[in-house]
């Protein structure tokens, strides 16, 4: 379609009046807005829902029309002035003045106009061309050619004349220069000459177009947003793929607007249909948009008869984006922003509610000992505002909070360990103060996420929260967390020596003083830990049975025991374990925290598989040897009470096998599980680190889920009967 282009000074006119008359003061009411009419319902219209003008702009004007007071809301406020910007009850002529497009691209804005809780939006879209404005002599235009408005030339008497060269890939319409593809690697020149018969004037311009050079996509697509959202490009396809994301427990999407900027192209069509779509237009879909399914689109431009093409792929899990300017590392924290887009609108960012697309600042590094020896590494990060200062938001419906976790699930060939045994954990154990309490919980939440890092595809990860201060709900003045990290005497209960407290890292111990620490202004504390440590280290067994409930909450250590030799947990007996005290002031009862259950339900940390017919795991672990010869408090028949009321509930198989069918239809209908191997298989069979794990990776998921529900009921029952033993003892 041709441009229509306005008259540059007659827009130039328009405009200064309006600013004119906005800088008078007379139009606006610096003292408020007047009062709305009571017992009115509200409403509010706008004479059109969608305006589009052309790249050189100009001034729209729409009707408001309302109960009552009126403002408005302008996501374009660095290329649209609207005026006036606030209103009262009945009709009001509003103007957009909307400027000339140097964006480079098709743009667009909503301008939004509310009264009360009712609100009218109009969608700007401002078409883009290549322009010149006379006089110019030379111009320069890329290799996907396309239309080059002349501006200065409307209302007059004009003849533009091309050179013989420039002809065959120069048509003239009008005043403008239809430029067509170049599909030669070198740039060409025309000369135009523009006589002006009414002024008397000439002008001659000379007109580069780039080469495409190496380039050997044609019409290939550099932006794609899909209702608003900015689609990754998808870097394991050599096509121009871009990635998307829907609720896959919802009705599939029919249709969707479509947004896209290219080299040269002007309009799309998908599968084999010929209908048209422009940048803006709204898309329908007879299938849908469903998850686990790839759309594909040609790019078109009549400038050439070629085309190019690109695809849609549509995840159903939430995408996090994380954009860096160096290198993530170990530690410290590098500068980053975090992109979340969830399709099921589950995040809340103080007043605003169920956002899809949440974005902030964070400071992010990578996460974990042992996983720096994986090639897909864990991360950590934490929400910053503006100013740098920390930032909160719930994030997934998991919490309010600004520190998370991006787990890699690297070790684990089924990519769930870990949640589904916080999962059955949270199911069963509380914190035993949660009565006063009651958002305090003794294991993480998380979700599936798949993820891009600078633009690359990283796979599929889980956003969980942490085990901390605010998890447990311990209280900020005499509350502590201590982390094992490693196989000392001191990780495995079996004895230390006395802390130096210099440090919030024990460095003898290998323990890490994890809340308080030097962000909270507390000095580190070993020393609760200490007694704690030599108490089940070296006690007698006397002391040992008549003093346990004055060192460890009960539940605690009862339900830990029981969970960890259920989940045959030798990698979380001594190591990878928290301690935790929820206020020394009041109790120095020790509750056990669990972390990184990912060597666990039939596999161990180097991925073999693990016999579900040992006996208990307590090897090395002293309180848990311990309490098996000892019998401390009583505690034999706290356990096998506790196994009854636990075995046939929350640790039943059935429960089991529900949560982990439940993971695993989420990967495979979402389409992650295979591109997670597309990303990290070859890498994961040939890059090894020189300690060596199984051969094993997870191309079979379902073969996976049926060894680990197998082995769950295997253990279910070998458990039972080392725990009837207790009975007796």
């Amino acid at each position: 379609m041709k441009l229509k282009i306005l008259k540059s000074l007659a827009y130039l006119a328009m405009l200064m009046f309006t600013f004119a008359c906005s800088s008078g003061g007379d139009l606006i009411d610096d003292g408020g807005e007047p009062e709305t009419p009571t017992n009115v319902p509200s409403k509010i219209t706008v004479s059109e829902s969608a305006v589009k003008t052309t790249v050189l702009g100009e001034i729209k004007v729409v009707t408001v029309e309302s109960t009552g007071n009126w403002k408005v809301a302008n996501t374009g406020e660095d290329w649209i002035t609207v005026f006036p910007k606030t209103g009262s009850a009945g009709k009001t002529e509003v103007e957009l003045m909307i400027k000339a497009n140097d964006a480079n691209r098709a743009r667009f804005a909503d301008i939004t106009f509310t009264t009360g809780t009712k609100s009218a939006k109009v969608e700007v879209t401002q078409e883009w061309s290549y322009s010149i404005t006379l006089p110019c002599t030379a111009y320069t235009i890329g290799y996907g050619g396309g239309d080059i408005a002349i501006d200065g030339l409307q209302n007059i008497d004009y003849t533009i004349t091309l050179d013989a060269n420039s002809e065959a890939w120069i048509n003239v319409v009008d005043n403008v220069l239809e430029v067509a593809y170049n599909e030669e690697r070198n740039a060409r020149l025309a000369k135009v000459s523009i006589k002006d018969k009414t002024n008397g004037k000439d002008y001659k311009v000379s007109v580069t177009q780039k080469g495409s050079g190496d380039n050997a996509k044609i019409l290939s697509l550099q932006e794609l947003y899909i209702d608003g959202y900015k689609c990754p490009a998808y870097d394991l396809t050599e096509a121009d793929d871009y990635f998307y994301s829907v609720d896959m427990d919802a009705t599939a999407v029919k249709t969707a607007k479509v947004r896209f900027h290219g080299e040269g192209v002007q309009w799309i069509t998908f599968n084999n249909s010929s209908k048209k779509y422009y940048s803006g237009d709204e898309v329908t879909f007879p299938n849908g948009l469903k998850a686990n399914s790839t759309i594909r689109f040609t790019t078109h431009s009549k400038t050439t008869s070629k085309t190019g093409s690109f695809s849609v792929i549509v995840s159903g899990l939430p995408i996090v984006e994380i954009e860096t300017s160096e290198a993530i590392k170990d530690e410290p924290k590098v500068d980053c922003i975090i992109k979340l887009f969830d399709p099921k609108a589950r995040t809340d960012d103080g007043d605003n509610k169920n956002l899809k697309y949440f974005e902030s600042k964070a400071g992010i590094e990578y996460r974990g000992a042992g996983a720096m020896r994986y090639i897909k590494k864990p991360y950590n990060f934490k929400l910053y505002d503006d100013a740098g200062e920390k930032r909160e938001a719930e994030l997934l419906n998991i919490r309010n909070d600004n520190s998370w976790i991006l787990d890699a699930m690297f070790l684990d060939v089924a990519h769930m360990r870990t949640r589904v045994c916080f999962d059955i954990w949270n199911q069963f154990n509380k914190p035993y103060y949660v009565d006063q309490k009651p958002k305090a919980m003794s294991g993480t939440r998380g979700h599936h996420v798949e993820v891009f890092i600078n633009g690359a595809y990283f796979g599929l990860f889980t956003l969980t929260d942490r085990i901390d201060r605010k998890q447990y709900q311990i209280e900020q003045q005499g509350g502590y967390i201590y982390k094992a990290k490693g196989w000392t005497t001191a990780c495995r209960l079996q004895g230390c020596s006395t802390p130096s407290n210099n440090s919030y890292y024990w460095n003898s111990a290998d323990i890490e003083q994890e809340y308080p620490d030097a962000d909270d202004g507390q000095q580190p504390n070993f020393n609760y830990l200490a007694e704690m440590i030599n108490f089940v280290g070296s006690s007698s067994q006397e002391d040992f049975n008549a003093k346990f409930e004055q060192h460890f909450d009960m539940n605690s250590v009862v339900d830990g025991f029981i969970f960890l030799n259920m989940i045959v947990a030798h990698d979380n007996i001594g190591r990878n374990t928290f301690w935790i005290l929820r206020n020394v002031n009041e109790s120095k009862k020790f509750m056990h925290g669990l972390w990184d259950l990912d060597g666990t339900l039939g596999r161990q940390w180097h991925r073999y598989t693990e016999d579900p017919n040992q006996g208990w795991v307590a090897s090395g672990f002293r309180i848990y040897e311990r309490i098996i010869n000892e019998n401390p408090a009583g505690i034999h028949q706290k356990i096998y009470d506790r196994w009854q009321e636990i075995k046939d509930g929350a640790l039943a198989p059935s429960n089991f096998n529900e949560i982990v069918e439940n993971y695993a239809n989420i990967q495979i209908k979402s389409g992650a599980r295979n591109r997670e191997v597309e990303r990290w298989k070859s890498r994961d069979m040939n890059d090894r680190p020189n300690w060596g794990y199984d051969n094993v990776y997870y191309d079979d998921l379902e073969s996976e889920i049926a060894y680990m529900k197998d082995w769950w009921q295997k253990r279910h029952t070998k458990l039972n009967s080392l725990i009837n033993t207790l009975q007796h003892k």
